[in-house]
């Protein structure tokens, strides 16, 4: 297994974000988290990363804790996150070259990735050499997912990848994540853009009140692919939703 989670739960003062939550997350999934916002989907990943303190329960990645290995573990860990902090008073290519170092990356081999990476997804190269503080959103977003991967982690977690991105980039996107999931890997995504969700997603989790409504294949959420993804997470999260087209119908006079 990659990820494993025993009794993970969380408060902010009197709302429960995440209670008692039991996930195991194996090599080789690609597992999507969705849910409405505020659910605490962000909470969820954050823990993983060590970036919040849960109130109670455990995580270890590979048979690993943060109590004991924390420095192994978060070696095994790239990460994209909403937020996605970058210092912007570096160009685009003096900030993966810092965080190549930071993982002690031959140069030569970083060097490599960096090229690769960087062609792969930015078609003007000149926009590398200015200040990541005069980027656009999708920029930087692509600069955050070139460093998350760069020194190919073993878990690779991405908080709203799609967000921001042009179509031609979240495509590309699509196929670096499809490639990326190979057996000894594990991709955890949370994303409210279902349609590539639909594209990568080899399971789901559906998170809402602090709870898991959903824990398993795409298969099974999808009824086989009888549904869309996008439905089968309505009809989940609002089994019960009774408004129709009468109810608006003030606004078409």
């Amino acid at each position: 297994m990659s990820i494993e989670i025993k009794g993970l739960s969380k408060a902010y003062g009197n709302k429960h974000v995440l209670q008692s939550l039991d996930i195991t997350i194996e090599q080789g999934q690609c597992y999507c988290l969705l849910g409405k916002n505020g659910v605490g989907k962000s909470t969820f990943l954050n823990s993983i990363l060590d970036l919040i303190k849960p109130d109670s329960g455990t995580i270890a990645l590979f048979g690993k804790d943060y109590l004991s290995n924390a420095l192994e573990v978060k070696q095994d860990l790239g990460a994209l996150c909403e937020d996605n902090p970058l210092i912007e008073e570096f160009t685009g290519l003096e900030y993966l070259n810092f965080v190549a170092k930071l993982y002690k990356l031959p140069e030569d081999e970083a060097q490599q990735r960096i090229n690769s990476l960087t062609n792969y997804f930015f078609s003007e190269r000149e926009s590398l050499h200015k200040n990541i503080a005069g980027y656009s959103t999708g920029m930087k977003k692509k600069v955050g997912i070139v460093a998350a991967i760069l020194h190919k982690p073993r878990v690779l977690i991405l908080d709203e990848p799609f967000t921001g991105l042009d179509p031609i980039a979240a495509q590309l996107l699509v196929k670096l994540i499809r490639n990326y999931s190979t057996p000894n890997r594990v991709v955890l995504i949370s994303s409210h853009d279902l349609n590539y969700v639909e594209r990568v997603a080899t399971h789901i989790g559906v998170l809402n009140d602090g709870q898991l409504m959903y824990n398993g294949s795409v298969q099974e959420f999808t009824m086989n692919g009888e549904a869309l993804i996008d439905q089968a997470l309505f009809q989940l999260l609002q089994p019960h939703h009774t408004t129709t087209d009468a109810d608006i119908d003030w606004m078409l006079n």
